[in-house]
């Protein structure tokens, strides 16, 4: 665990432009290109949580109102989304390490030291914590009472949300050499939907943990190791009994979620993730180009690539448009039916390394590496 640990973090340097070097051979990011706005990008509010980070894709949520966050320092914040009030504020004592997971009444996140910790969703108040067999990156769900979680040592456990009792635990093998990151769980119905550092995409019954199916999204090639490296670190989407997932150095699929049956694939390279709606899906691929595909077969819509080497996230859709956050702390807004760029905002100076929430149409919730959390609403012109 300790190797595998090391040469996940050196990759990760690589893929985010930090360099043990002096010489940086990593490519700038693409300069911002002109733009007619189409739309006004408005800051409403805007909040300090305490500490984001740039290692820890540490993803807030939503929940009737409100808005959740959690912050490498441990301290778990909730905000009324309207106004940017603080509703309450507890201190885990954890060096968090994952985003929120919200559900049954409470909010469960993970940490550094394997330790999952469940807090009321009314207040804030501890209701359990459990030690698990390694750290927690991925944000928990939740669903039927149950809490699933990934560790990175490769196991998924499935866990009571009231104490916090093992109900059973998933584990597959790792290979020595993955990226730095776990793709979260999709819970479908009775099923919890797993990519995996293998590049494997497993699915389970919810209640047992018995396997449906598991299917090879990425296939190792090349002669060296970092050739062969192959991981999902996206999260699975699951719509209308389909399963989309993007995975590094493999594929872009659509399979049937119950048989496996794959429906379409795509020779496009994602760690960032994608997003779907009724006719397409939308790809932040590995060179930060935003891809728009058909949902039906996969057929290619559109391609932008003016985001080059900027680090982009995984695209959300916002009304007509898609979001996504990169490197430099930008906000890009794009139609979705030709890519045509059409807003932008700087949140700042840091990062945006997950992707943004969309409240609405005309609203979404930027949180940033430095852990600023800001609502921007988007005005006509």
């Amino acid at each position: 665990m300790p190797n595998r640990v090391f040469i996940a973090c050196i990759i990760t340097f690589l893929l985010t432009s930090c360099s043990l070097f002096e010489t940086d051979n990593t490519e700038p990011p693409a300069p911002l290109v002109e733009l007619k706005e189409t739309f006004t990008p408005t800051v409403i509010w805007s909040q300090s949580t305490g500490r984001g980070s740039r290692d820890f894709k540490l993803m807030p949520a939503l929940s009737q109102g409100r808005v959740v966050t959690s912050s490498i320092k441990g301290v778990v914040s909730a905000f009324e989304i309207d106004t940017g009030k603080l509703l309450w504020e507890q201190n885990t004592r954890l060096p968090l390490s994952s985003g929120v997971g919200i559900g049954a009444g409470q909010i469960v996140v993970g940490s550094r030291n394997g330790i999952l910790a469940a807090l009321s969703k009314k207040d804030g108040h501890l209701a359990w914590r459990v030690q698990l067999s390694s750290e927690v990156i991925a944000a928990p769900q939740i669903e039927a009472n149950i809490v699933v979680v990934r560790t990175v040592d490769g196991k998924v456990y499935a866990l009571n949300v009231h104490s916090g009792a093992k109900i059973w635990v998933y584990e597959r093998d790792i290979p020595i050499l993955s990226l730095w990151g776990n793709s979260s769980l999709v819970i479908s119905q009775d099923w919890v939907v797993a990519g995996l550092d293998n590049g494997k995409l497993a699915v389970l019954k919810l209640q047992t943990g018995k396997l449906l199916w598991e299917a090879n999204v990425a296939i190792p090639h090349g002669r060296s190791e970092l050739e062969r490296l192959v991981d999902i670190d996206a999260k699975p989407i699951v719509s209308d009994g389909v399963v989309y997932i993007t995975s590094y150095q493999g594929r872009t699929v659509a399979g049937d979620l119950y048989s496996s049956k794959l429906l379409w694939e795509r020779d496009i390279s994602s760690y960032a993730g994608l997003a779907v709606d009724n006719d397409s899906v939308y790809i932040s691929d590995a060179h930060s180009h935003v891809w728009a595909v058909s949902r039906a077969s996969g057929v290619s819509l559109w391609k932008q690539t003016k985001l080059q080497a900027r680090g982009i996230t995984a695209p959300v859709i916002v009304g007509n448009y898609l979001a996504v956050g990169d490197i430099e702390g930008y906000v890009h807004w794009m139609r979705k039916d030709n890519g045509e760029f059409v807003a932008r905002y700087r949140t700042g100076s840091k990062s945006v390394n997950v992707p943004p929430l969309a409240v609405d149409e005309q609203r979404i919730l930027v949180y940033t590496s430095r852990g600023e959390l800001q609502l921007l609403r988007l005005s006509g012109k």
